[in-house]
C-alpha cells in the first residue's frame, strides 16, 4: 500500500502535540498512550506539580488519566525525560520529512558538508548520500542493513517501512528483538536474559509479528474500538439531547407559567419571578452535570478515537513489529477503558423537568404562595454496553429462579464453572480436564488439563486461567481453540480458588492466606484470614470478597474492611458470585444454601439448596450483563444454568 506526499498531510492530527499545536519534537507517550513533545509534557508537568501542590503524579492533559510518579525520578521535572518514545511517530515524521523536502547525507552534516541523500538506512534511521552510501555497504557491522532510494520514499509508490527499530520499553538504550510469547511482551536481549530465561515460547520479534495486521487479534481490536467509538457517540449524543430536550421543557414550563400569569397578573408578578429562579437553577444544575458527563465521556472517546487512529496507522503505515508493539499496548488499555465507562454509566440518569400548577390556582389571591413545584425527572440511563447482551429489567433481590440447563459435567467430582464469551466452560476435578458447552447445554469439546483442576477465571477474551490443586500450578487455555496456552509454576505457593484481576495479576486464596501473584508468578503480596478463604471474587485490585470463617466473609477495599457478613445459617463458604447489580451471593457448602446479600453486607434472602436440586454448592458465577448464572454441586459433579425472572 502506498503512500504519497498527499496522503502523508492527512497524518498531521497524529504528528501534531495536542499542547504547543506544532508538529511532534521527541515525541513521548504516557501509559494512557497520549503523545507530546518532551519539552511540552515536562513544562506541564512542573506547571501541574506547582499548581495543585502535589507530590503523588499528574493527570494526563487530555484524558485526565492520573500519571503516577512511583519508580521514576526523584524530581518531577526529570519525568519527562524517562517516558517512552513513540517510534511509530518518529518514523512516521521522518517519512514526511523525507518527502516533503530534499534530503540531505546525515553522514556528511557531522562533518559540516551538505552533500544530497540518495537513500535511507531503515536501521540506523539515518540518510547517506552516493559516497557514504557505498561506505555503509562496506562496513561488516551494517552489510546487511536494508537501505531504501530516497527517490522512493519521496514518490511514495511502494509500500516503505522507513524504520524497522523499536527500542524497549524497559531498557530504551537497547532494541527489541525477542517476543515472549507466554507473556505477550516485546522484549530486548537485556528483558530476555533477566525476566524470560525460563519461558518456553520466547521468539523473534519479526517472527512474532508475521502477519499480525491480518490477524484476528488486530482485526478484534479494530472491531472492538470502532464499536466503542460509536457507543461513545451514543452517549454523547444522548446527553446532548437530554439537555435540548430538558431546554425545550423548561421552556415550555416558562411559557405555561406565563400564561397562568396574564389572567392573575397582579398577584403573580412575584411568584413568576420565583419560578423562573427555580427553573433556572434546576436547569443550571442539570446542564452542569449533563455537561460533566459528556465531558467526561468525549475525554472517552478521545482516547479511544486516539488508540484507534494509532492502530489504523500502525496497519497502514508502521512495520509489522510497530503494529505489534501497539497491539500490545492498547489491548489492555481497552479492557480497561470499558471498565470505566461502565463504572461512569452506572451513576448516569437521563434528567428530566415538568411542572406541577397549584390545586389552589384560582384562589391564589387569598391561599396561593406558589405557582406549583419543578420535580427532575430520573430515568435509567441504559448502561450496558452494545457489544454485549443488554441488561434485562430484572428484580435481583426477590424475583424467583428458573432453571434452565443442567448438566452432569462429571461423576462425583468437584468442578467449577464460568461463562466466556458464547460458551459455558466447565473444570472437573476428577476427570483432570476442561470442557466447553454450548448455552443450551450441549457439550462441545474438552481439554485435558493436569491433575486437578479446581477452579477457573477469566483472563483476557477467550483465554481462561485454571488453579492445579496440589500442583502449586496455573494453567492458561485458550478456550476459542481448546489449546493449552502455558502453564505457570508458582514455586511453592498453593492455590486452591482464584480470580484474575485485569489480566495481570491472580489473587489465590487457600485456607486462611490470600496472595497476589503477577503473569510470570511472582508473589506480589499476602494476607491472612480467619480461614475457610477457600474462593474470592473481585472487581479490582482494591475490592475483594472472601471467606473469613466457617460462616463469615469480608469484603475489603484496599487495606480496609468494609464488611464482614456472618450468620449461622451460613456454614463452609466457598464460590462468591456478583450480579450486574452488584448484589454478592455466598456458596455454603455445609450449610446446603445460597445467601444473597448487599454490596455493604446486609442479607437479602436465604436461598435454599432445593431450589436447584443439587446437595452442595460450591461455586457460583453470573454472565456478564446478564440475569443468568450457573452453580456447580461439591460432590455430584451436577452443574446448574439458571436465570432470576
Amino acid at each position: 500500500m502506498s503512500t504519497s506526499t498527499k496522503d502523508m498531510d492527512h497524518f498531521d492530527d497524529l504528528l501534531t502535540c495536542t499542547i504547543c499545536l506544532e508538529t511532534f519534537k521527541i515525541p513521548k507517550y504516557l501509559p494512557c498512550l497520549h503523545t507530546f513533545c518532551e519539552s511540552c509534557i515536562k513544562t506541564y508537568i512542573i506547571l501541574s506539580t506547582e499548581k495543585v501542590n502535589e507530590s503523588e503524579g499528574f493527570k494526563c492533559p487530555i484524558c485526565r488519566q492520573f500519571v503516577s510518579y512511583d519508580n521514576r525520578p526523584s524530581k518531577p521535572e526529570a519525568l519527562a525525560s524517562s517516558l517512552p518514545m513513540n517510534h511509530f511517530v518518529m518514523s512516521m515524521l521522518d517519512k514526511r520529512s523525507i518527502q516533503r523536502s530534499e534530503k540531505l547525507c546525515n553522514s556528511c552534516q557531522f562533518n559540516d558538508k551538505t552533500n544530497k541523500a540518495i537513500s535511507w538506512c531503515t536501521s540506523c534511521e539515518e540518510a547517506f548520500c552516493e559516497q557514504c552510501d557505498e561506505c555503509h555497504k562496506s562496513f561488516k557491522v551494517s552489510a546487511k542493513h536494508k537501505l531504501i532510494s530516497i527517490n522512493e520514499i519521496q514518490s511514495g509508490n511502494s509500500d516503505l517501512k522507513i524504520s524497522e527499530v523499536l527500542s524497549c520499553e524497559e531498557h530504551p538504550e537497547k532494541i527489541v528483538e525477542v517476543y515472549c510469547v507466554d507473556h505477550s511482551k516485546p522484549c530486548c536481549t537485556l528483558c530476555a536474559t533477566l525476566s524470560h530465561r525460563k519461558c518456553e515460547n520466547v521468539t523473534s520479534i519479526v517472527n512474532a509479528a508475521k502477519g499480525i495486521k491480518q490477524s484476528k487479534l488486530t482485526t478484534t481490536l479494530v472491531k472492538k474500538l470502532d464499536e466503542r467509538n460509536k457507543e461513545l457517540n451514543k452517549i454523547i449524543e444522548n446527553r446532548k439531547d437530554s439537555m435540548t430536550k430538558f431546554e425545550t421543557t423548561s421552556e415550555n414550563i416558562i411559557q405555561e407559567v406565563s400564561t397562568l400569569k396574564r389572567e392573575v397578573i397582579d398577584h403573580l408578578d412575584k411568584l413568576e419571578e420565583k419560578i423562573k429562579v427555580e427553573v433556572a437553577s434546576s436547569k443550571k444544575r442539570v446542564f452542569m452535570k449533563c455537561t460533566d458527563e459528556v465531558n467526561a465521556f468525549s475525554s472517552y472517546k478521545s482516547t479511544s478515537t486516539n488508540w484507534q487512529s494509532v492502530l489504523n496507522r500502525s496497519i497502514e503505515q508502521g512495520s509489522d513489529q510497530q503494529c505489534l508493539m501497539e497491539v500490545n499496548k492498547i489491548g489492555p488499555k481497552i479492557t480497561i477503558l470499558e471498565k470505566e465507562m461502565k463504572e461512569e454509566m452506572k451513576m448516569m440518569k437521563n434528567l428530566n423537568i415538568d411542572f406541577v400548577p397549584s390545586e389552589l390556582i384560582e384562589k391564589f389571591k387569598t391561599s396561593t404562595e406558589s405557582f406549583g413545584c419543578l420535580n427532575i425527572v430520573e430515568e435509567e440511563f441504559p448502561s450496558a454496553l452494545s457489544v454485549e447482551s443488554l441488561r434485562e429489567k430484572v428484580n435481583f433481590r426477590s424475583g424467583g429462579i428458573k432453571i434452565l440447563q443442567r448438566i452432569n459435567a462429571a461423576n462425583n467430582s468437584q468442578t467449577s464453572a464460568i461463562f466466556i464469551a458464547k460458551y459455558l466452560v466447565i473444570t472437573s476435578y476428577n476427570k483432570s480436564n476442561v470442557a466447553k458447552y454450548s448455552l443450551d447445554g450441549k457439550f462441545l469439546e474438552a481439554l485435558s488439563v493436569q491433575k486437578y483442576p479446581l477452579d477457573i477465571t477469566q483472563v483476557d477474551g477467550t483465554q481462561v486461567a485454571i488453579s492445579i490443586y496440589n500442583r502449586n500450578k496455573i494453567s492458561f487455555v485458550d478456550i476459542a481453540e481448546m489449546k493449552l496456552l502455558r502453564t505457570l509454576d508458582l514455586s511453592g505457593i498453593p492455590v486452591h480458588g482464584l480470580c484474575c484481576v485485569e489480566g495481570s495479576t491472580f489473587i489465590l486464596p487457600y485456607g486462611s492466606t490470600l496472595t497476589w501473584v503477577d503473569s510470570s508468578g511472582k508473589k506480589v503480596k499476602q494476607k491472612s484470614t480467619g480461614g475457610h478463604s477457600f474462593y474470592v471474587s473481585t472487581s479490582d485490585l482494591k475490592d475483594y470478597i472472601y471467606g473469613v470463617g466457617e460462616n463469615s466473609v469480608s469484603r475489603e477495599v484496599g487495606d480496609t474492611t468494609t464488611f464482614t457478613y456472618t450468620n449461622a445459617q451460613l456454614n463452609g463458604p466457598r464460590g462468591i458470585g456478583i450480579d450486574f447489580d452488584g448484589n454478592i451471593y455466598i456458596a455454603g457448602c455445609h450449610s446446603k444454601n445460597i445467601h444473597q446479600i448487599t454490596n455493604d453486607g446486609k442479607l437479602i434472602r436465604v436461598i435454599p439448596i432445593e431450589t436447584f436440586g443439587i446437595q452442595y454448592p460450591w461455586t457460583m458465577r453470573f454472565a456478564p450483563n446478564s440475569n443468568k448464572f450457573v452453580v456447580t454441586c461439591g460432590g455430584s459433579g451436577q452443574v446448574v444454568m439458571c436465570e432470576i425472572d
